[in-house]
């Protein structure tokens, strides 16, 4: 009897979940947006390390964890499950970096810093704030043509939605089809709760949608922005002579809804002038204190480190790349040009090397150098590489180079990447929250042609650099006359004398006035200007990931409309 009311009352869950599903995926309620998120981790941030010493010895406890050094006196290292930290000890001060394991999101490792604050007994204190291990996706469905519905997906860490593409929904029971042709169907199934669950290749976990309720889209409202004890003073834009409704109009044509899955993806807009930020505002659910792939705007960076790294010594930007590296003897593909490539040749684009990222046939781009296993060593893999050009005649996108300046800097100051970049830097410059993203052993080291992560108003501050002659709040941090020489036209990339020394070069014509820029630029829409004229730096950062032509308009027409604002 008991078994027979049971199976009765599965019998009826069963029906009302069906009923439910059925409900739910037959009504034209499916139109609208559909959101879902899954963390992976990292579960320690905000985490205490406590850490102890006694002697020469150092001891370090985090969670349950109790972990002895490993290292000398004023450097040690510490593997705990979670990761590794590891610190520095100079003149009374402890600086750590926390390395995080690969992540699900990007597959990749991170050093994030960690500043040690003394509190008696031998005892430090420090709070590991590794990168978010997160992925949003958002569904988008709205009707079609003959009664139908279609789809698009939009993904704001690496979007791909545009891989996806826009697919047909077809609605069979309580499973939902998205469905292009030629591509393999993605398939949801809805949920007792009314959320539909899909599964999206290269993640351990199940994505549950949830439809957003109806809200009223929300209207741009200028404001400025928040002190966060960042470094920057802040104003308004009429403080700084722009004109706000000029500013208004265009945030708020980003913050209307996307109708396609090629629409711009901005997340982020700021502007300063006369050293002061006035406008920081952040949308598609990206916050002030999220920080954001930058991708090959981070190249930029790397000769800026450079520059730093050379001042004051005998070597410069003429030295010859090889005299770096004599520990990498013999080299593959021997060639007597090799002997004739320069630092500045890697900074132009013009080394001549076999490494055209816009080349899937190339032996030298990045995809190939990260893919393949056979050399993990990629300084090694990029001083093997063979010489089609002449240095210094021709210059091709090439990430491969950008990254063998790391050696040259490790070499020049015998520092640790991100070490070096936070002591010269971010701890200078007042950066809050970043992560630089480490190559695989046995380099083990920051990559640096891009991929790292910044707050945005934080990456700002480099343009700030140039139009305050290398200075941050009085501290020299480069010298201006390695400025100068960066952004003078050394090469042409995809245009007549439109590169640097790992700078973009633009003119802008406003008007009628000429307007000279420097820019860093990454995939997706990760961009840098500095407007010395004027006195002004611009920072965007978007996620159309893959879509060049979509975001090569905020280089083209979204940055005049900004320039114009500028009395």
């Amino acid at each position: 009897m008991l078994a027979k009311a049971f199976a009765i009352t599965i019998l009826m869950v069963s029906i009302l979940a069906a009923h439910v599903a059925q409900a739910v995926l037959s009504s034209h309620d499916l139109v609208g947006v559909w959101n879902s998120e899954r963390s992976f981790g990292p579960h320690i941030d905000g985490s205490a390390i406590v850490l102890r010493r006694s002697g020469d010895t150092w001891n370090a406890h985090l969670g349950f964890e109790d972990v002895k050094s490993a290292g000398s006196q004023s450097d040690a290292t510490f593997t705990f499950s979670d990761g590794e930290l590891r610190i520095r000890s100079r003149a009374g001060t402890v600086v750590g970096q926390w390395i995080q394991p690969n992540t699900i999101t990007t597959g990749n490792r991170f050093a994030t810093p960690i500043v040690f604050t003394p509190s008696g007994d031998g005892m430090w204190i420090g709070r590991v704030h590794p990168l978010a291990d997160v992925q949003h996706f958002s569904l988008f469905i709205q009707p079609a043509s003959g009664g139908t519905l279609s789809a698009f997906i939009r993904n704001p860490e690496g979007n791909q939605g545009a891989r996806i593409g826009t697919r047909h929904v077809v609605i069979s029971g309580n499973t939902m089809y998205l469905r292009k042709v030629g591509s393999r169907d993605i398939v949801g199934r809805v949920d007792q709760d009314g959320s539909v669950i899909f599964h999206f290749d290269g993640y351990p976990d199940d994505f549950a949608f949830r439809k957003l309720t109806s809200e009223a889209q929300p209207k741009f409202a200028y404001h400025i922005p928040e002190p966060i004890g960042d470094g920057w003073a802040t104003a308004s834009l009429h403080d700084v002579r722009l004109d706000a409704s000029k500013i208004s109009v265009l945030m708020s044509s980003i913050e209307t809804p996307p109708t396609s899955v090629g629409a711009p993806y901005i997340q982020s807009v700021q502007i300063a002038r006369h050293g002061k930020l006035v406008l920081d505002d952040y949308f598609n659910d990206f916050t002030i204190d999220r920080p954001h792939d930058v991708r090959s705007a981070g190249k930029s960076i790397t000769t800026l480190l450079l520059g730093r790294a050379m001042q004051g010594g005998a070597l410069g930007a003429q030295a010859p790349v090889y005299l770096f590296f004599p520990q990498y003897i013999p080299f593959a593909h021997d060639d007597v040009r090799k002997q004739a490539m320069t630092v500045a040749h890697l900074m132009t684009m013009s080394s001549g090397y076999a490494c055209n990222d816009n080349d899937d046939k190339s032996p030298g781009n990045e995809d190939t150098m990260e893919s393949q296993t056979a050399q993990p060593d990629w300084y090694k893999f990029t001083l093997d590489l063979p010489i089609v050009a002449e240095p210094g005649t021709h210059a091709v996108y090439c990430s491969a180079g950008i990254n063998l300046l790391g050696g040259i800097i490790s070499r020049t100051t015998d520092a640790w990447l991100p070490d070096y970049f936070y002591d010269t830097f971010a701890q200078p410059m007042q950066f809050r929250q970043y992560g630089m993203w480490l190559t695989p052993p046995p380099l083990d080291t920051a990559y640096m042609a891009g991929g790292d992560y910044f707050l945005p108003r934080d990456f700002l501050k480099f343009g700030q650099l140039f139009l305050d002659h290398g200075r941050w709040k009085g501290n020299q941090i480069v010298d201006n006359a390695w400025l100068v020489e960066s952004a003078k036209p050394w090469a042409s990339l995809n245009g007549p004398g439109d590169y640097g020394y790992g700078w973009h070069l633009y003119t802008y014509t406003v008007n009628g006035r000429k307007i000279k820029a420097i820019s860093a630029g990454g995939n997706g829409g990760q961009l840098l200007f500095g407007f010395p004229q004027l006195d002004m730096a611009v920072m965007i950062t978007a996620a159309n990931y893959g879509q060049y032509p979509v975001w090569q308009k905020f280089v083209t027409e979204l940055m005049p409309t900004v320039l114009s604002a500028a009395e």
